[in-house]
């Protein structure tokens, strides 16, 4: 069966992923502006990221405000949207893609192949993208914090092939491996490409899925304009 489509993983495949250090350090702006101790701020961040990636909150400025509230912190609304403002900065500053990233995907559509996005991310991510010279070369985004469901959950590879209006059998799963997010691909029968990428600033630097990875690997997405026209 010929491929109709490339359901593509967002941060770690089409850009870069962003430095946990970087990112570290963000939160202890945040956490300065509202005049918490930041290694309390990390810890309750830390335990609402997933609520966070899969809907549970629908603005960063809710996730601040539940924060102060697990933390019994008044804050006011000025101090709120100080904080959220950093946050939406550093989601801005991550969505940098390179031209060569761009190119490949610009031959990929004029191949006739559609292009997907799914991606476990943060309330600022939707709006950042859609601003992004990325947006323009993707068909169907798909993104967590909307649809209040995460990779590898079957259920969000699905969403995706049904709005390409593509059976998942005639998509590539593209990614960096991270989350089992490969392994969710190949569940609901895509066929799974895993991006090789550099692991040093990840906050899951251990993946499990890409240390044993038997099957299609790349280093860039350019080299997907051949592996395409092989697969059949």
């Amino acid at each position: 069966m010929p491929y109709k489509a490339i359901v593509f993983d967002l941060y770690g495949t089409l850009v870069d992923n962003f430095s946990s250090q970087a990112y570290d350090q963000v939160q202890a702006q945040m956490a300065k502006v509202l005049d918490i101790p930041y290694s309390k701020f990390r810890q309750v961040m830390l335990e609402t990221i997933n609520d966070k990636s899969s809907g549970g909150y629908h603005a960063v400025e809710d996730n601040i405000l539940e924060i102060c509230r697990r933390l019994s912190i008044k804050v006011n609304t000025a101090e709120i949207e100080r904080a959220a403002t950093l946050h939406y900065e550093f989601s801005e500053r991550t969505l940098v893609i390179e031209s060569k990233v761009l190119d490949a995907l610009d031959t990929l559509k004029s191949d006739g192949l559609l292009l997907g996005l799914i991606t476990n991310c943060r309330p600022p991510i939707p709006s950042a993208f859609s601003q992004s010279s990325l947006a323009q070369y993707i068909d169907v985004p798909v993104f967590s914090c909307e649809e209040r469901i995460r990779k590898p959950s079957q259920r969000i590879y699905q969403i995706a092939c049904e709005r390409l209006k593509v059976q998942p059998l005639e998509c590539l799963y593209v990614g960096d491996g991270s989350g089992e997010e490969l392994t969710g691909a190949a569940a609901v029968g895509m066929l799974p490409i895993l991006k090789r990428v550099d692991l040093t600033e990840v906050y899951d630097s251990h993946r499990p899925e890409v240390e044993n990875w038997q099957g299609i690997v790349i280093d860039e997405i350019a080299e997907l304009c051949d592996i395409v026209s092989q697969l059949v």
